[in-house]
């Protein structure tokens, strides 16, 4: 099967399953770079770019399934709809959206309901589809200023108060949507993807530094629990730029699905069947 996968934290390692599973793999890239891994796999880099339906419909011709994702920017829904205008000029016949856990048109924050767009999206294309609603990606507490977090203040940041979340690994992800694309009898379903177990912040931070303290000062708690309270995070979100360099809707983005997930975390178990 000829596959089109967007790279990506979830996309590369797709695409990457995919030709070791004998498929032909293209790769879309803003810009093709040298790359011996991929080259190797027989995995071929092709120039897209998400803002153009046209770019991305001449990535997509000759192929007859596309893994797609958009990432988190501001017009993520009108990337994602020129994305399925494109497969559908494409004659595309297979898509994978990889979208996000409780998107719906009543979610409680913008990305959820952003997603829950592309999801119609595609619904409405006609084009057989799969969607993917992964949980927070469990990656996450190890970017946007973690590490350095962690080292330089001994703080880990989160707004996640006492919730636990059920987070899951990027690699887990990718092999849900290489599996759903390799194999048919997925067509129509939605699937939520989660860990097995739900976690908290001290579980984090005691997972990552093996230390569990008490809070410190109204800023985070060190080396474990929730995180700034909201004028904290509404003051770095306005500076743009938070402790570790994340661009200030990043922050929004961040601070509205840790919201979400804390008041309704969800339930653990791996792959759930929603449609």
């Amino acid at each position: 099967m000829k596959v089109i996968v967007n790279s990506g934290n979830i996309g590369t390692p797709v695409a990457r399953e995919l030709a070791r599973l004998g498929h032909q793999v293209s790769l879309t890239v803003r810009t093709p770079k040298a790359n011996a891994e991929l080259d190797q796999l027989g995995i071929r880099q092709v120039a897209c770019d998400i803002d153009s339906v046209e770019s991305m419909s001449s990535a997509l011709t000759g192929h007859e399934a596309f893994f797609s994702l958009t990432p988190l920017v501001e017009n993520l829904v009108e990337a994602g709809r020129k994305a399925v205008l494109a497969a559908k000029a494409a004659g595309i016949k297979k898509i994978v959206r990889s979208s996000a856990q409780g998107a719906g048109p009543e979610a409680g924050i913008d990305l959820g309901r952003w997603h829950y767009a592309v999801e119609k999206a595609v619904e409405d294309s006609g084009i057989p589809f799969t969607v993917l609603r992964p949980a927070n990606f469990m990656q996450n507490y190890l970017t946007y200023g973690t590490p350095e977090a962690i080292k330089g203040q001994s703080a880990f940041y989160s707004p996640l108060g006492e919730a636990k979340v059920s987070a899951i690994d990027t690699r887990d992800i990718s092999a849900v949507a290489a599996t759903v694309l390799a194999e048919p009898g997925h067509e129509g379903k939605r699937y939520e993807l989660t860990a097995r177990k739900s976690l908290g912040a001290e579980d984090f931070a005691h997972q990552h530094t093996g230390n569990r303290r008490e809070r410190s000062d109204g800023e985070g708690w060190h080396a474990a629990v929730a995180g700034p309270p909201a004028h904290g995070t509404e003051r770095r979100r306005q500076s743009g730029v938070s402790r570790g360099g994340q661009a200030g809707h990043g922050i929004d983005f961040e601070t509205q699905a840790h919201h979400v997930r804390a008041v309704h975390p969800g339930s653990s178990g791996g792959v759930q069947i929603l449609k």
